[in-house]
């Protein structure tokens, strides 16, 4: 893993369905062994046959090794996981910039095993741009959120993913978080990657040497299809306009996301690189 104040964790794009699902199991297994990844995180909330969260997702993904989950868009699509998501205990977070009084919490604090290593905290967000849920604004969310974790845990490195639609609104939060959250006392963003596309984007990159960032972390799932779905039934609806059901596609499985390096000592992110991982037929 490098320096012994090291830290590598693995952070997966959106969960699509029951492969998703075998997908990230899969490479949870391989990176212990081949990377010496020590913590792992994902977005869950397309695991429930493309769409939402069940409460035994949850469960399975937490067996498969999973230390922490995040939700997007589709985070109620299956309201018998709120009272996980409301659960103080559950390491698991909505968008942070929902209502006040919507179901669960905007941010979820792992502590690692490893010595010495302070808490990580993990805040997601939604996007505003071409997004159908209307929305508080991402950035003072983050704001807030941060003001929150400094009351349980000032000393938490924190990982901000935006759940967004646009490459332009997710590369914004990364230098919002680097001007104002990535250095001094407090809890200190070191990590902001995007979600929501399914499509990985590549420009993984550490910014002024303490920030960790990807715009689209990918998605987990069956990638001979569009963005998860069936091909087509896909086609069938776009190009003759023809409602169909648009179920979860099942051929050429990956597990998509980042492996980003802490260091810890120096309370930054050190590496930051994009991952693929194919499940083997």
């Amino acid at each position: 893993m490098g320096c012994m104040s090291d830290l590598r964790l693995a952070f997966f794009g959106d969960i699509v369905g029951s492969p998703g699902r075998r997908a990230v199991a899969h490479a949870v297994a391989r990176l212990k062994v081949e990377r010496a990844v020590g913590l792992f995180i994902a977005n869950a909330e397309n695991s429930r046959n493309g769409s939402g969260l069940s409460q035994d997702n949850y469960r399975e993904l937490l067996r498969s090794g999973l230390h922490a989950m995040t939700l997007g868009d589709h985070c109620f699509k299956d309201r018998q996981i709120i009272p996980v998501l409301e659960h103080p205990d559950e390491p698991i977070a909505r968008p942070a910039n929902l209502a006040e009084a919507a179901p669960g919490k905007g941010f979820t604090l792992i502590r690692p095993s490893i010595a010495s290593c302070p808490p990580i905290a993990i805040v997601t967000v939604l996007g505003r741009i071409f997004m159908p849920i209307p929305t508080d604004n991402p950035f003072i969310a983050v704001d807030r959120e941060i003001a929150n974790i400094a009351s349980l845990a000032p000393d938490a490195l924190v990982i901000v993913e935006i759940h967004g639609e646009t490459t332009s609104e997710k590369q914004a939060m990364a230098y919002y978080a680097l001007e104002r959250h990535s250095t001094g006392p407090g809890p200190r963003i070191i990590a902001v990657l995007g979600s929501h596309t399914h499509v990985q984007t590549s420009d993984a990159r550490i910014i002024d040497h303490r920030l960790a960032a990807l715009t689209d972390l990918g998605m987990c799932g069956p990638h001979r299809s569009v963005i998860g779905r069936d091909v087509q039934a896909t086609l069938n609806a776009m190009v003759h306009q023809n409602p169909s059901p648009l179920d979860v596609a099942s051929d050429d499985n990956r597990a998509c996301g980042a492996i980003i390096t802490i260091d810890v000592e120096g309370r930054r992110a050190s590496e930051i690189e994009a991952m693929v991982i194919r499940v083997p037929e």
